[in-house]
């Protein structure tokens, strides 16, 4: 039905009417149409979710860890693409990628055989990523990206990294003064530990400590601690390395013996008067030895001395 621009000063109002009422049907179809557009982000939005993880996810080095990432939804896509990206400073690095449309993944060279996805469990909304042989630079914060269609999403994922280092070990190393002094290692802690002496009560022992920590080239530290124990001190000593991530920690415990105290040492006073005796000894055989060889000299000379005037007196 069309109307002439004129047909408004001189149509009959019935022709009028019916002309108004289809362009309000027009317009609410029209209206209809655009809000149920504006909807559809809002109903995919309702059917699909990702589920982030509640707290940091704690790997220890050298082994593996799954960054996790699970997509809720009532119908499962066929086609999804996954990425994972590490936020570190003020670089961004494309971790490892799964491209639904290509069916392929790739990866940072620096990630190189170290990522996999669980592409089996895609179906499941499984989008995690396994990260192998955990590194110190692999510190940081993840993102987990998911699109399919007009839909994206993405949540964080904080990894911290760690590492408990090997058994300590105490040794005896010197002696400084009346005491002695030991040291405590172990290699392979990260973060930095804190280190504690203790006395055979699980109390601090009193003595300063000095505590050295070496970074390695992978980023990991090794440890080396030193006290000096004094004579009449608690004997039972033991080194403690905590790692305060993991609220775990590693001891040993050795008790010194007072034979290793110079000045308190029965062993040390015998030792050391055995010691007088054998010098004092040697000096009265040394001095003996030098009387008898000058008495042989003189007693030799004097017989030379006697057979030459002898000689002499025969020639006369």
């Amino acid at each position: 039905m069309s109307i002439s621009p004129g047909c408004f000063t001189h149509c009959p109002i019935d022709v009028l009417k019916a002309y108004t009422a289809m362009g309000s049907i027009f317009h609410w179809l029209t209206a209809v149409h655009i809000l149920t557009f504006l909807q559809i982000p809002h109903l995919i939005t309702g059917q699909f979710k990702i589920i982030p993880p509640q707290n940091p996810v704690i790997a220890l080095i050298g082994e593996g860890v799954i960054l996790p990432c699970q997509l809720r939804a009532q119908d499962k896509p066929q086609t999804i693409t996954v990425q994972w990206i590490l936020s570190r400073n003020s670089e961004k690095i494309d971790v490892s990628t799964y491209d639904g449309e290509k069916n392929e993944e790739r990866q940072d060279e620096r990630y190189q055989g170290r990522t996999q996805f669980f592409q089996s469990e895609f179906q499941a909304g499984n989008v995690s990523l396994n990260l192998k042989n955990v590194m110190v630079s692999d510190k940081g914060k993840y993102t987990c990206s998911v699109s399919f269609g007009n839909w994206y999403d993405e949540v964080v994922v904080e990894l911290d990294v760690t590492a408990r280092g090997g058994e300590p070990s105490i040794f005896l190393t010197d002696y400084a003064g009346q005491g002695i002094g030991l040291t405590c290692r172990s290699e392979g802690w990260f973060p930095e530990p804190q280190v504690l002496w203790l006395n055979s009560k699980g109390q601090n022992r009193t003595e300063k400590l000095t505590t050295s920590n070496t970074k390695t080239s992978a980023g990991i530290y090794n440890i080396e601690s030193s006290i000096n124990m004094e004579p009449g001190s608690d004997n039972e000593v033991s080194c403690k390395i905590i790692n305060n991530m993991l609220k775990t920690a590693s001891e040993s415990r050795v008790q010194i013996s007072d034979v290793f105290f110079p000045t308190t040492s029965p062993w040390m006073a015998a030792f050391l008067v055995i010691l007088f005796l054998s010098i004092a000894l040697i000096a009265a055989v040394g001095y003996k030895l030098k009387n008898n060889n000058d008495t042989t000299s003189r007693s030799v000379n004097q017989k030379k001395a006697m057979e030459a005037g002898r000689y002499n007196f025969d020639l006369i």
